[in-house]
């Protein structure tokens, strides 16, 4: 069956209150200090939620979501920001000790901010391979899962120590190539993609057998 997402409007609303969360830290933050440091969170959030617009514009679509041709295009797209989701990870490497804030302070913002990125990728990851499931069947679509999550880990690779952005494949294509190939030879871009791609990947298995065991739990009243 396709996702709904009329049916998970509970988990829409917690997103938004994540969110919402957030920007309260960070705006109290901003208000405390008179400093703007780590207002670029709000961006990569932003990006974040990209993928999830993708996943969420297929489900309100559906014909779109059951046709190949238009899942593999809308599937691309998808790819092409997912690694903004767990991006945020590395944002850590922005902690200061000394910003005017507590440090327990700092890292609630940070972990709060990651958490939100992770858990947009996870939703948008599990209607994916939901709408993939439908069209090409269980192994392609867990197939796909694996492939793009070792991909998202590459995507931060690129984005963290090259700054390269989700657009610069169409603004700048020829430059991301030329700088892309040196790197599948280059032991810290393998062990870097390796080891956040497949953190990605088993945190997104549990969290896809925890949410298909719910939806599998009767009801009781």
């Amino acid at each position: 069956m396709i996702l709904s997402y009329s049916k998970t409007h509970p988990k829409d609303a917690s997103l938004i209150a994540l969110a919402v969360f957030n920007l309260a830290l960070l705006a109290f933050r901003m208000a405390v200090t008179e400093s703007l440091y780590y207002g670029f969170l709000i961006w990569n959030l932003v990006l974040a939620a990209v993928p999830y617009l993708v996943s969420w514009y297929l489900s309100e679509n559906q014909p779109l979501a059951q046709r190949k041709i238009p899942l593999l295009l809308f599937t691309a797209l998808w790819l092409l920001f997912l690694p903004n989701a767990p991006y945020i990870i590395t944002d850590f490497l922005h902690f200061k000790r000394e910003t005017g804030m507590p440090e327990w302070f700092d890292v609630l913002l940070l972990m709060s901010f990651a958490w939100n990125g992770i858990v947009l990728g996870f939703v948008s990851m599990q209607a994916m391979r939901q709408f993939w499931h439908h069209v090409f069947g269980f192994f392609p679509s867990w197939l796909m899962v694996f492939g793009c999550t070792i991909l998202s880990g590459f995507g931060i690779y690129l984005g963290r120590y090259l700054r390269y952005n989700s657009w610069d494949i169409v603004s700048d294509p020829i430059a991301l190539v030329s700088d892309i190939f040196p790197l599948f030879f280059d032991l810290r871009s393998i062990g870097f993609s390796l080891g956040y791609g497949l953190f990605f990947l088993l945190a997104f298995v549990f969290f896809s057998i925890h949410t298909d065991q719910q939806k599998s739990e009767p009801c009781h009243n």
